[in-house]
């Protein structure tokens, strides 16, 4: 059985991608439309994660603001724009969120208040633009 001549280009076209992947991945470079763990310490990242804590009690009818207990993953993925997707614990604070300086509330510990949530979120952000907003989000009871 004969190949078709363009055969040996098409092998040849799909092992120098396969190689650019590996090699990027091993040095650190972002591909462009992959998803990457993201750094926390990083401000945009942080920024995104922020905005996240802000929708979420913003969008909770609880009197009492909760804030994250556990970032258990983080990532971003680079498009015309980038999505973050964050996996957070929340878990609610001592203070009402009518108080003012709510970064360093004590989570509550009595069994009564106690309540725990872990939320999925996407966000996206065109940073160029100055715009970001909530792609989707999911929260179950802990």
């Amino acid at each position: 059985m004969a190949w078709p001549l363009n055969t040996p280009l098409l092998l040849l076209t799909a092992l120098m991608m396969a190689l650019a992947g590996s090699a990027s991945a091993q040095s650190g470079v972002t591909v462009l439309g992959g998803i990457h763990a993201a750094d926390l310490n990083d401000k945009s990242v942080q920024r995104a994660l922020d905005f996240a804590i802000s929708e979420y009690n913003k969008n909770s009818k609880d009197e009492y603001y909760s804030r994250p207990e556990q970032v258990m993953a983080a990532e971003k993925q680079v498009v015309s724009g980038v999505n973050y997707f964050f996996n957070v614990k929340f878990a609610r604070t001592t203070c009402t969120k009518s108080q003012s300086n709510l970064d360093n509330c004590p989570f509550n510990d009595q069994p009564k208040l106690k309540q725990e949530e872990f939320c999925s979120y996407q966000i996206y952000e065109v940073p160029q633009e100055d715009k970001i907003s909530v792609v989707n989000y999911k929260c179950r009871q802990v």
